[in-house]
């Protein structure tokens, strides 16, 4: 191939390519490494992708005869993706504290073990909606708290939630929900929201605006009527999608020593 390509045809050729075709005939042979690697041909490609760095008072260029070659193949690639480190955290090393109050008097505690939180509602409450019971069946992640017996909540009324979690490893304690208001309820799904955004340790300054979803499952959602609600789920939309990548979201809270 060498021997049928003159080099000079190969210089009238690579100015037109892409830079990964560019880069994918590097690899044939010697002479097309040599010729594809010219410093022209990747200062073309780099101004066009980034033309501040053509820029006489910058200094890229002097770095390196190799510097635009370095700049585009680092920069211009995909970046690969990376499986998510196995979190230190487990469901069991966990305990959930779970509040709620209207007009500011507490209606329903339960502290809720780790593992508990994982399990699905099973058996459909009796006098379900059709939409809830598709709701609490599908797919998506979330962790639920079943409440029994049912409480009785009139939305009309300022309805909140709390949510502390304790590490049961170290005696350390986080805020997921501090005292946020069901403000959304929606009556087709039967479901009343609240959200709160998560309080991350200092050690992660670039990590924020993660929110927490609390949703009551109602029986009903009658306006100015006593609701029924028979569980509590906590959703994680933004980040959390399985078990590793909550508990990895959950070591990064700004935990606090009860010691």
């Amino acid at each position: 191939m060498q021997d049928t390509i003159p080099g000079e045809v190969l210089r009238a050729v690579f100015p037109l390519l892409l830079g990964q075709d560019l880069a994918a005939c590097m690899c044939v042979c010697k002479l097309w490494r040599e010729i594809a690697r010219d410093y022209y041909l990747w200062s073309q490609l780099c101004a066009k992708r980034w033309p501040s760095v053509r820029s006489t008072k910058g200094s890229l260029a002097k770095v390196s005869p190799n510097s635009y070659f370095s700049l585009y193949s680092r920069f211009s690639r995909k970046p690969r993706s990376r499986s998510m480190p196995a979190p230190k955290l487990t469901f069991e090393d966990l305990e959930f504290y779970l509040d709620i109050w209207s007009d500011e008097q507490s209606i329903f505690s339960t502290v809720v073990p780790g593992g508990i939180v994982r399990n699905r509602i099973e058996t459909d409450p009796q006098g379900i909606s059709e939409t809830m019971r598709t709701h609490i069946h599908n797919d998506t992640y979330k962790l639920t708290v079943a409440v029994s017996p049912r409480l009785s909540v009139k939305l009309d009324d300022c309805v909140m939630v709390s949510l502390l979690v304790r590490r049961l490893d170290d005696e350390r304690v986080a805020c997921i929900v501090d005292k946020a208001g069901f403000d959304y309820v929606d009556g087709h799904g039967n479901l009343a929201h609240a959200y709160e955004y998560l309080q991350i340790s200092p050690l992660y300054p670039f990590v924020s605006n993660i929110r927490v979803w609390v949703a009551m499952l109602l029986l009903n959602a009658g306006e100015g009527e006593s609701q029924e609600v028979f569980g509590i789920e906590l959703d994680f939309p933004d980040v959390a999608s399985t078990d590793n990548e909550l508990l990895c979201l959950l070591e990064i809270l700004d935990w606090k020593s009860i010691d």
